[in-house]
């Protein structure tokens, strides 16, 4: 028993509803397999398939043709077998943002069951009855509902065989080819394409009319309009036919109602057609849908409030790359649509106010940085910046641009943007034009100072001024005018005025003699640019094209002026000419993509161009991808190198981790940023690891060169039991060195480990200086004490010696030897003399061996240190010599077992030959 609640289960909620409407449900439920005749059946009559499951479906139905369909589903059951039950009852439509279909159903039909029996069984619900008792050929019978039907009065259909039950749906297609009669592109162009809608229409024996430049079309059936939409749109696919057999056309399909199929249908459908965008069909939601399956529907914008089964949207073929091979993204209605049907706006291009009312008269000026910020918008957002602006829009109107301004949101960063595209020519940018013609000043650049001339406070004036008070200030410009004849910059204030005036034929005569007055070929280029912008907004898009031309002749570094031509061709409908255009100048400046992105002038070729863009998007966005994982890649190795409050983890993870976020942002620019970084970052930090290595690696030899100086200092002292402490943090040391030079510091977890034994190593070595300054004390006392002990003992011996023998050689032989003076100077107490010499003599031997130990202390002792540290190094020399011999010793070993390996692989193979 098929069962309702569970079909509808499967249906979206309708939480986010865009579009809702009421009409016909039908619950369609089978045994087996459903007879294709019965969903042929509805389609052709409008029928739309909302949901499907095992054995049953909901169809809904905006018109009461689905009373036809039962109708002719009817009568071919009386004469086929159709185990099929149908519920005919109301029920609301409602599809959401994303175009996901649900349905809203009283609460008593939503827990209906239904049996179905073994031959075709048709229920319609009351209120679906009411006001269709006059249908031809069908009226209605009341029979009592089968069990776990809603209970209701049902009736069934009673219908006349006889009667052909034709569908009352039909609609008028309407051609209309872009440009001039007149211009020999368009004859040519036209004419190619002509013969080709005449040989489609001819094919299909449809009724057609042709009236200047209209090609009317008659379609009178569901299934006919299916067939010349699928074969136009395929017969005029640029991807798939030949250069020079196209031309843009704007195709319109709008329902026949009470309309007269002759020369007067363009006029009474009632659009702008020099607005509409070529190549794709626009029709009404409520018939797109009808197309089903094979059609894309996609919207022409976002619009705030809830839309309109009956709004206009386009469609186009799934084959079409355009249907998957697009930037998705929809621009806020109120941007490009304007409230009175008038111009757009000169200051900033949109169309829903004046150049009196645009907001960028008194906003601060154009920032070069809002394309950067723009950057780190993800289209995401972006939409919903969209979406902002249109809410705020539709509530308020030009009184909404103060408040969109003055956010901190998204939508202010987007809508600042939107302003500063046409801000070459915008009032609040010209004091900076006139102060740097027409260049970006530096950062660090002095502003120049105002003049004396008039034109300034006039133009502060004009900013200011409200509407009612232009025409006394334009008296008050025309005086100063006569003042100062030879000033142009009056003659531009004059010309901004006009504007505000909408008095455009004389502004653009003030902008041509502001240019034959300037000096400065910049400023004379910037007033021709300004009157290609007079001719665009006016819809002189010819003009407007030239006018770019030359002045992008003149001045080529100035991109603006060639994207204001590329933007004219748009609005003309000609974007499929200039597609390449702009993949050139975004590759060459690649800020522009953002600009095409979200320029409200290019809405008549926004489907053409967000398809071609698509691919530089989807290159930029792989090749990000792939960065994100060299992205992860390189925190990895941050982090393996350095530790968390690492001065290179602080300075290059907080770089790492921005790369990261800019990677996530769906952006042109982000992903162009991410690409171009990547590199930067990851040589910064190659370079960085290499630094700190080279570092630590300094900074062991240092920490080598003061545990050799202590050593040195310390290998030369005569207590060597004293030495257990110092001994021990000295082994430490020199362990933790020993390891640190044997190990390669170009590893992460040795270069790690290596800075995190630092700290120990830099105690002890600062316990070693400490427990040094009294090994010092100790060992310089020591050695100036033993060698000043030796000098007296020396000094000593031989002065006792001279007193010993000297004395009595005097005393007995004094006379002989002529010291017979000495001797009786000595008298009778030589012994006594000679205690009081061997006292003098130990007191010079004392001063004798200070005053020598003090002159040869330092030679000595550095002569010991020397010994000492040539010891030390041969030691070394003799242990480095071994260690090499064992290295050398185990790679030959490991050779020879090698080769002994591959001599046993050899042989190895050798058997398995014989064997085979």
């Amino acid at each position: 028993m098929a069962q309702l609640s569970q079909l509808l289960a499967r249906l979206p909620e309708g939480k986010d509803v865009h579009m809702s409407t009421m009409g016909h449900v039908l619950w369609v439920c089978w045994h087996n397999n459903l007879t294709p005749a019965v969903n042929q059946t509805l389609l052709n009559y409008g029928g739309m398939l909302v949901g499907e499951e095992r054995e049953q479906a909901l169809w809904f139905f905006f018109t009461d043709d689905v009373f036809l369909a039962l109708a002719r589903l009817m009568v071919w059951g009386n004469f086929n077998e159709l185990a099929v039950s149908i519920e005919l009852f109301p029920g609301r439509l409602q599809l959401s943002s994303k175009r996901d279909a649900g349905l809203s159903l009283d609460g008593a039909l939503r827990a209906q069951e239904m049996l179905v029996r073994d031959s075709l069984e048709v229920w319609v619900h009351p209120k679906s009855r009411e006001g269709r008792s006059a249908l031809p050929g069908i009226s209605f019978e009341s029979r009592p509902g089968r069990q776990g039907m809603a209970s209701v009065d049902w009736a069934t259909p009673v219908v006349d065989v006889r009667m052909p039950y034709s569908s009352t749906q039909a609609w008028f297609a309407i051609l209309h080819p872009l440009g001039s009669p007149l211009d020999k592109a368009f004859q040519s162009g036209w004419s190619s394409m002509f013969k080709r809608v005449e040989a489609l229409l001819q094919k299909h024996k449809i009724k057609s009319i042709v009236h200047e430049t209209f090609v009317m079309v008659s379609v009178d059936n569901l299934l006919m309009l299916r067939t010349f939409l699928r074969d136009y749109l395929r017969s005029f696919d640029k991807e798939q036919n030949e250069p020079g057999t196209y031309w843009p056309c704007v195709c319109v399909v709008a329902d026949r109602n009470n309309l007269n199929f002759n020369i007067d249908l363009p006029k009474k459908i009632g659009l702008q057609w020099d607005n509409l965008m070529p190549d794709f069909p626009y029709i009404s939601y409520r018939n797109a849908y009808l197309l089903g399956d094979g059609f894309t529907v996609r919207d022409l914008r976002f619009t705030g409030e809830q839309a309109s089964m009956d709004s206009w949207c386009n469609v186009l073929l799934d084959e079409n790359s355009i249907s998957a091979r697009s930037i998705p993204l929809l621009m806020a209605g109120r941007l490009t649509v304007g409230s009175s049907g008038a111009g757009g706006c000169f200051y900033c291009g949109i169309p829903s106010h004046t150049a009196a009312e645009c907001p960028t008269r008194t906003y601060f000026p154009s920032r070069p940085e809002i394309w950067d910020e723009l950057a780190g918008l993800d289209l995401e957002n972006i939409n919903e910046a969209f979406r902002r602006i249109e809410m705020v829009l539709g509530q308020d109107s030009v009184e909404g641009y103060e408040e969109l301004l003055e956010g901190k949101d998204d939508a202010a960063l987007l809508m600042q943007a939107v302003l500063d595209i046409n801000g070459p020519g915008q009032l609040r940018n010209v004091p900076r034009h006139w102060l740097y013609r027409m260049r970006e000043p530096d950062q660090d650049e002095e502003k120049p100072t105002r003049d004396d001339s008039p034109a300034w406070d006039l133009l502060d004036q004009l900013a200011r001024a409200a509407s009612d008070e232009l025409s006394d200030l334009e008296k008050k410009v025309l005086q100063t005018i006569t003042r100062h004849q030879r000033d142009p910059r009056l003659r531009m204030v004059r010309a901004f005025l006009l504007i505000e005036k909408n008095d455009f034929s004389h502004a653009a005569a003030c902008f041509r003699e502001a240019a034959s007055l300037t000096p400065a070929p910049t400023l004379q280029a910037w007033n021709e640019f300004l009157q290609g912008r007079l001719s665009e907004e006016q819809g002189q898009y010819g003009p407007a094209i030239e006018q770019y031309a030359q002045v992008w002749r003149v001045m080529p570094q100035w991109r603006d002026v060639q994207y204001r031509g590329i933007v004219c061709r748009v609005k003309m409908g000609f974007a499929e000419q200039v597609l390449e255009q702009i993949t050139k100048l975004v590759r060459e400046e690649p800020s522009y993509f953002n600009r095409v992105l979200i320029d409200p002038g290019l809405e008549r070729g926004r489907l053409l161009i967000l398809s071609s863009l698509y691919d530089l998007w989807a290159e930029a966005k792989k090749n990000a991808e792939d960065e994100r994982t060299r992205i992860n890649a390189l925190e990895a190795r941050l982090n393996d190198w350095f530790p968390p409050d690492h001065p290179v983890q602080l300075q290059l993870g907080s770089k790492i981790h921005k790369l990261e976020a800019l990677s996530n942002i769906n952006n042109y620019i982000a992903f162009l940023q991410v690409v171009e970084q990547r590199p930067v970052l990851e040589k910064e930090l190659e370079e960085s690891i290499q630094r700190e290595v080279e570092e630590l690696r300094n900074r062991y030899k240092y920490y080598l060169d003061v545990l050799q100086e202590i050593r040195d200092e310390a290998s030369w002292f005569p207590f060597p039991s004293v030495l257990r402490d110092f001994s021990s943090d000295f082994n430490e040391s020199a362990g933790i060195i020993n390891w640190a030079f044997a190990c390669n510091f170009n590893e992460a977890e040795t270069f790690k480990r290596a800075q995190d034994t630092t700290p120990r190593l830099n105690e002890l070595l600062r316990n070693l200086k400490k427990r040094l300054k009294f090994l010092r004390m100790v060992r310089d006392g020591t050695l100036f004490t033993l060698t000043m002990g030796k000098t007296f003992i020396w000094v000593e011996i031989v002065g006792l010696l001279f007193c010993f023998i000297g004395v009595p050689v005097v005393v007995f032989w004094g006379d002989s030897l002529y010291l017979g003076w000495l001797k009786n100077l000595l008298g009778e107490n030589q012994w006594s003399i000679q205690k009081v010499l061997a006292v003098i003599i130990t007191i010079i031997a004392i001063g004798i061996g200070a005053l020598h130990t003090t002159l040869v202390f330092d030679r000595k002792r550095e002569k010991l240190l020397e010994q000492a540290r040539d010891q030390r190094e041969k030691a070394q020399q003799m242990r480095l010599e071994r260690i090499r011999r064992q290295r050398m010793a185990e790679a030959e070993n490991a050779r020879r077992s090698q080769r002994a390996e591959s001599d046993r692989e050899v042989q190895r193979q050798l058997k398995e030959r014989m064997k085979d």
